[in-house]
């Protein structure tokens, strides 16, 4: 039986009664007029039953009949409306499930619609409920300094977990003010779809309900489809762990909530020296504090020059400031630059065991330089920052080296254990290591050692002199 017929009859079930007895009189009719008076009566007989079905019903059947169809129409029509978009207000068809972020879903006959889409419908109460397009992310938030993510995270009623992964702090070192992030709407990690992935896994890669993924309803999942590679989804609930380095990264925070938004140019750790150029060789103008805020004014391979309100101009190494590396690249480039006072450093440690000057043991004779004795192995390192002029089997010293410093003035490393570190023509900054300490001496060429240690000599326009007068 037709769906349209059965309403019919429900409601008028008189009409399709007497429908059924005006068609068995005319039968009846028909039988007992065959043959006797057909000639006459056959003509009017044919006509009547010619006549279209709706004349056999009464007439005041037929005035109901039109909105009948009115109301069959309507209901087909919304029968055949999509579940995308548009819910009807089916009470009796909803219940509510847990387990979205802790906020309840509501399931309209076969649509699902978490709680927090319905805070954005539209005609609530109206029988039919629409909602926006949705979105994953429905704020962007442009830090200022001195913010922390648990501030955020409060604000917006998000972990601060949420908003560290939606916006993969762990692939940053810093988090700077006037960075925008993304908040998402609801606590849990976004994710990039891989090729063959289903809800169920994904879902169990982050230990979340597969409802939970379905529900949130700025995913666009109707569960038919299958699930495109390289779209963003969004995971209500799930969390990633996060390693002690990505926390040490943000300076030891301890927490995600913990990180906080720091000022381009502030100082990264505690102890930070203010240096008079763009080396270690230049001496330092001050010892900085960490957060400390400096202006960048310019840059010198990895030294960026920068105003401190206290000190003035000096230079900080990049990687010692909260400095993004486009900023960095940015500043001008700082070419004048003089040159760095010397600066003098113990090459070895030990006993000193014979000074410059005369000595008479184990003979009468002058010593050159000075000796400082230790373990054999102890490492040798450049006195001050110059060029090697001579590395190896030197004439007197065995193997040794030999640096020019400028002004005039040369050192000499000799009976070193073995073939030097470095080689002639190097350059060396005050502190790098050229050897390590022996005994090994020439004879033919006049030299001699009784143990192992190291002869330090420091020349002056070709002329030894104290090195005492000049080692810190």
């Amino acid at each position: 039986m037709r769906w349209w017929l059965a309403l019919w009859y429900v409601f008028f079930p008189q009409t399709l009664r007497q429908g059924r007895g005006e068609r068995r009189a005319v039968e009846h009719a028909r039988s007992i007029l065959h043959g006797t008076c057909a000639a006459q009566t056959q003509p009017a007989v044919d006509r009547r039953l010619k006549r279209p079905a709706l004349a056999a019903l009464p007439r005041h059947s037929i005035l109901h009949l039109v909105p009948i169809l009115i109301v069959s129409v309507c209901l087909f029509v919304v029968e055949q409306l999509p579940a995308t978009g548009v819910l009807r207000d089916q009470v009796a068809d909803t219940h509510q499930v847990v387990g979205v972020a802790g906020d309840p879903a509501i399931i309209y006959g076969e649509m699902l619609l978490p709680a927090a889409a319905l805070i954005e419908a539209d005609d609530i109460g109206h029988g039919v409920i629409s909602y926006r397009n949705l979105a994953i992310f429905d704020n962007y938030h442009i830090l200022i300094e001195g913010e922390q993510l648990g501030e955020l995270a409060s604000q917006y009623g998000v972990s601060a977990e949420s908003i560290f992964w939606s916006n993969r702090l762990d692939e940053r070192d810093v988090l700077l003010a006037g960075d925008e992030l993304r908040i998402p709407r609801v606590s849990g990690v976004p994710y990039i779809v891989q090729p063959g992935d289903t809800i169920a896994q994904i879902a169990a890669q982050f230990e979340v309900d597969p409802v939970a993924i379905l529900l949130f309803a700025p995913n666009r999942i109707d569960g038919t489809t299958s699930l495109e590679a390289g779209r963003e989804i969004f995971v209500p609930g799930g969390r990633e762990d996060l390693s002690a380095e990505a926390l040490r990264k943000y300076g030891d925070t301890g927490t995600i909530a913990e990180i906080t938004a720091q000022a381009t140019g502030s100082v990264r750790d505690s102890d930070t020296f203010l240096r008079s150029g763009p080396g270690r060789a230049y001496p330092p103008l001050g010892v900085l504090d960490a957060r400390r805020v400096l202006r960048p004014v310019g840059r010198h391979a990895e030294w960026a020059m920068v105003e401190d309100p206290s000190y003035g101009v000096g230079w900080v190494r990049s990687d010692l400031l909260v400095l993004a590396a486009d900023v960095f690249a940015a500043l001008p480039e700082i070419t004048d630059i003089p040159p760095p006072p010397p600066r003098w450093v113990w090459p070895t440690y030990g006993r000193i065991t014979s000074r410059f000057g005369l000595r008479t043991v184990p003979f009468r004779s002058f010593h050159n330089g000075l000796d400082i004795a230790n373990r054999s192995g102890t490492p040798i390192v450049a006195a001050r920052a110059g060029r090697v002029t001579e590395a190896g089997w030197c004439r007197g010293y065995g193997y040794c080296v030999r640096i020019s410093h400028g002004e005039g003035i040369s050192t000499i490393y000799g009976h070193l254990l073995r073939q030097p570190n470095v080689s002639a023509g190097d350059q060396v900054e005050a502190g790098d290591r050229i050897g390590s300490m022996g005994s090994t001496y020439d004879a033919a060429g006049g030299g001699y050692s009784t143990g192992v240690h190291l002869h330090f000599t420091v020349l002056v326009n070709g002329r030894p002199v104290d090195p005492l007068r000049f080692l810190p």
